[in-house]
């Protein structure tokens, strides 16, 4: 055989080759669930909760592929798995799927993995808990590390997953030192979402809150702060970043400092006021008697007796005016009168939604207010009983 022979008989059986693996990622692709006969990855195109979105974002075609989404559900998580492991063909097949196109043959346009891994971890944030059979899939891809769109895709649909993803926390929480930046952020991202033992997750959380990346410490006091009181072992550690200067684009990491804090321990932050110090409320480490709030004329208990203390109550009026008469006794009586109490800077409105809340913590009682809607913290004050009639 001639040189020149030779060099043609490669390049027809490179085609063909070519020809072979374009057919199979046809044929990879037939195998999948349908709604109105058209293929989940039909639907999935360009089907993600942003701008790059075709349908744009929102828009009728937009529902209507969210809807045929929905109603193929746990049907289609073989496929969103695979989408999500998914790799890039060779060039040469790229190639080919375009050489076809152009010449007006009916075949797909390529997607890329990158394209499709994002449309199916959008997929599974739909889903949410319902793709929960699919949480040992989704942790051998994130194990493979195929790429790191892969591995962000894969940590992302575990964290839609929520608490039934449980089972991938160690491979996440062995991220948390990566020395990649975005393995780490991705990794606390999803750990914020699935929650976990407080005894494993809040210190991997709280050792988060020293990462030089400013995004996962954000998202570690996010995490943290879904614990709530359970957390209190990360407060001084989230105290020290009162001072924090990071930056989320134009957002300062402070408001969400603060947040936290008051999610786990909201006499550290904001105006507090100190209702008793030292308290007999408190006895071991155990709420010995009840505290009350006047609702309708009538004492209802906010905290009651033996209970693990720091514990927090909240009253339940979200408007503290003109009122807020406490006491404290035993459930049934002996009650001993507290004060009366208003927050400062109520606003002006009908149903105004303040936040009050009520600490037993470090001997003392406190009160706490704040209005989230405007992500401010409230004074509280006592006054005089006869000056409020």
């Amino acid at each position: 055989m001639s040189k020149r022979a030779g060099i043609v008989a490669v390049l027809l059986l490179t085609l063909l080759a070519g020809v072979f693996a374009f057919v199979f990622w046809r044929a990879a692709g037939a195998r999948e669930p349908a709604f109105e006969g058209r293929s989940l990855t039909s639907w999935l195109d360009h089907h993600v909760a942003s701008s790059a979105a075709n349908p744009p974002y929102g828009s009728t075609g937009w529902q209507e592929a969210d809807e045929a989404i929905r109603h193929i559900g746990t049907n289609g998580l073989p496929t969103l798995s695979e989408m999500i492991r998914a790799r890039d063909r060779p060039p040469m097949v790229i190639r080919l799927a375009d050489t076809l196109q152009r010449l007006g043959l009916p075949v797909r346009r390529y997607r890329y993995a990158t394209d499709r891994q994002q449309e199916a971890e959008y997929a599974f944030e739909m889903l949410g808990t319902n793709a929960a059979a699919a949480v040992p899939e989704l942790i051998r891809i994130y194990g493979q590390n195929i790429s790191a769109s892969s591995q962000m895709c894969a940590a992302m649909a575990l964290g839609h997953i929520g608490s039934e993803a449980r089972a991938a926390l160690p491979a996440l929480l062995r991220n948390f030192n990566h020395t990649n930046d975005d393995t780490r952020f991705y990794a606390v991202t999803a750990v914020m979402s699935i929650g976990g033992e407080p005894g494993v997750v809040i210190p991997a959380l709280t050792a988060a809150l020293k990462d030089a990346k400013v995004g996962v410490r954000w998202n570690a006091l996010n995490g943290l702060g879904r614990f709530g009181g359970r957390a209190r072992s990360a407060v001084p550690e989230i105290l020290k970043m009162l001072d924090d200067p990071g930056m989320v684009g134009t957002d300062s990491i402070i408001p969400q400092v603060t947040v936290t804090l008051w999610h786990i321990a909201p006499e550290q932050v904001g105006r507090p006021l100190v209702i008793e110090d030292p308290t007999p409320m408190i006895t071991n480490g155990v709420t010995a008697q009840a505290l009350k709030a006047v609702f309708d004329g009538k004492r209802r208990a906010i905290i009651r007796p033996g209970r693990a203390v720091p514990i927090l109550g909240q009253y339940w009026n979200s408007d503290p005016r003109p009122r807020l008469t406490l006491y404290r006794g035993d459930l049934e009586a002996n009650d001993h009168f507290l004060g009366d109490f208003e927050v400062l800077d109520v606003p002006a409105s009908d149903s105004p939604n303040i936040t009050t809340l009520f600490v037993l913590a470090d001997g003392k009682l406190f009160l706490c207010a704040r209005d989230p809607g405007r992500n401010q913290f409230l004074e509280a004050r006592r006054v005089d009983a006869a000056a409020m009639k």
